[in-house]
């Protein structure tokens, strides 16, 4: 009986690789980027800084790995699964900007055996921004979006408005809330711890490996009129429904970072992740209304301590 064999190839980076993926296809061969060859751990990141000769604007940045290759196929014929493995063999990079030196690899090891499919692990769904906030939900969840979408519109101790001009926040509660969201400032604001859990839980997740930048916005696109912006944003603040189809179609707060240190994240994906969170919680009853107000059940000290020290 013919049964289908698999053939690896393993080597070691000699410098990074740049890929759009951890793992890519090519033809019938499956190539992983790996942080060892004793565990299916994820590389180590790096990011690629590259100065443009007569130009001053902060270097154009390029996610790449650190690690290992591993290229496997599987196949009933012998030869065709070694001619494939072969092909792999005869190169010495891999990846994007090959001729820069990026990709290079040292093969150290192949092998070939009998095929065994593993079963594979549920994966773990990815949270995807609404296009909309979707059905109506609760004043109290309203009010609690508004206040997360107008949080960091406001000048604040530990930092100016994030698009320069401070936006009029004319609910009291919403507008005490956002001013003292990062001072430890504690009264019965019902809003302000919760816009405390979300910003640093939503730093938590996103903010993985610093990357400084030094300027807000990518200012060499063209400028942003500020002005304009935090008018059409007071304008929609007494709706939370205008207020986030405003935030998700919004191309300039794409091009303004949420962090000067950690300069991977639009201001407009923390704000979206943010409410989306929330929302997320609500539908799971982890964030539940009760007598008029929002009681967070979120009850994981560790996790608390943890996002509160990323919430800067």
């Amino acid at each position: 009986m013919v049964t289908k064999r698999i053939f690896t190839l393993e080597g070691k980076l000699l410098t990074p690789i740049i890929t759009p993926s951890l793992v890519t296809k090519n033809g019938s061969c499956r190539c992983k980027v790996l942080r060892n060859l004793t565990s299916e751990k994820k590389p180590l990141r790096t990011y690629i800084g590259k100065l443009v000769k007569g130009e001053r604007k902060a270097p154009a940045k390029q996610l790449a790995y650190r690690g290992f290759v591993r290229i496997t196929t599987v196949d009933w014929n012998n030869e065709r699964g070694r001619k494939n493995i072969q092909n792999f063999f005869k190169r010495e990079h891999l990846g994007k900007k090959t001729n820069e030196g990026f990709g290079m690899v040292q093969w150290v090891n192949y092998k070939e055996g009998p095929y065994k499919p593993v079963e594979q692990e549920q994966k773990r769904k990815k949270l995807k921004f609404r296009k909309g906030l979707g059905p109506n939900y609760p004043k109290e969840l309203q009010r609690l979006i508004i206040a997360l979408m107008l949080h960091d519109f406001v000048h604040t101790e530990k930092h100016p408005s994030k698009i320069f001009k401070e936006i009029t926040i004319n609910d009291v509660e919403i507008r005490t809330a956002c001013l003292n969201h990062h001072n430890g400032t504690t009264n019965e604001n019902i809003l302000l711890p919760l816009i405390r859990y979300y910003d640093g839980l939503a730093s938590y997740i996103t903010r993985k490996k610093p990357f400084k930048t030094l300027t807000r916005y990518d200012y060499q696109n063209g400028k942003i009129a500020f002005e304009q912006l935090a008018e059409e944003i007071e304008e929609r603040q007494d709706s939370a429904y205008k207020l986030y189809n405003y935030i998700y179609y919004s191309k300039e707060l794409k091009r303004i970072v949420e962090s000067m240190t950690y300069g991977q994240n639009s201001l407009r994906n923390h704000l979206l992740l943010m409410v989306n969170l929330a929302i997320n919680d609500y539908l799971s009853r982890k964030i539940i209304i009760a007598n008029g107000a929002i009681i967070n059940r979120n009850n994981n000290q560790k996790t608390k301590k943890s996002i509160s020290e990323s919430a800067t």
